[in-house]
Formats: structure tokens, sequence, C-alpha cells
């Protein structure tokens, strides 16, 4: 029993996508919200809360998605140390086309986003910060 319990334990600790490895460390995120259907931007949140930091990068680590052009609403950028990690563009505002889009070692990814990282993106493109 306890040999099955520590197999279990070191699976678990063993998860780590390749998402979670990529954007780990990181320190500073910055994200834009662009206006509807524009490359403009109408609003840049950043932060070096760790805490926030972490629960924007779990929520990259969704389904994968097959939705092609669903447009975006926005971009979040990750550091290390001052030096960009990786881009994501993401997609929230439409229920049905909710996405995140990013590169991951040469490969475009696409995963779906759930209802709380859209709006957990919607309460910080209205200005609310809380983690």
């Amino acid at each position: 029993m306890i040999f099955v319990v520590a197999v279990w334990i070191l699976l678990l600790s063993c998860r780590n996508s390749a998402i979670t490895k990529k954007l780990k460390g990181s320190d500073s995120l910055v994200i834009t919200f662009n206006a509807p259907n524009s490359d403009s931007v109408i609003n840049t949140v950043s932060t070096t809360e760790t805490k926030a930091i972490q629960k924007l990068a779990r929520f990259l680590d969704g389904k994968p998605s097959d939705k092609k052009d669903c447009g975006f609403d926005g971009n979040m950028l990750f550091f290390k140390a001052g030096i960009q990690v990786m881009p994501v563009v993401f997609k929230y505002s439409k229920t049905d086309c909710r996405q995140f889009t990013y590169d991951l070692d040469n490969t475009v990814m696409k995963t779906g986003m759930s209802n709380e990282a859209a709006d957990f993106l919607k309460s910080l493109a209205e200005g609310k910060n809380w983690y």
C-alpha cells in the first residue's frame, strides 16, 4: 500500500506540462487588452505578483482547441529576469470561441479557455485587480 501511494505521489509531481515548465520562474507579466476587432491597445495590466502570474500560467494548460479564426482580445507577455519567455494571444469575449494561442517549441498551440479564466481576464480588463 505504501508503495502505491509513493508511486501515485511521484506521478502527480511529474505531471508538469510543457507549458508549465516553460513558464516556471516567470517573474513578471504584461497583459494588453485590445479594442474590439482592432490592434489598438485600450488597457494594459502588469504584475510581478507570483500568485497572479502562476494563476494565469495554469489557465494556459487547458484542453487543445480546434477553433479557427476566433480573433483576439489581447496578449499576455511572460518575462523572466527582464527577458520575454513567451507571448500568448487570447480571446475571452466570445463564449463559443474562448481560447489561448501560443508557440511552444516551434508548434502553434491552441487551448480552450475555462469560464474562470475568461472571468478573470474580463475583470482585469475592467480594472479589477484581484487574484
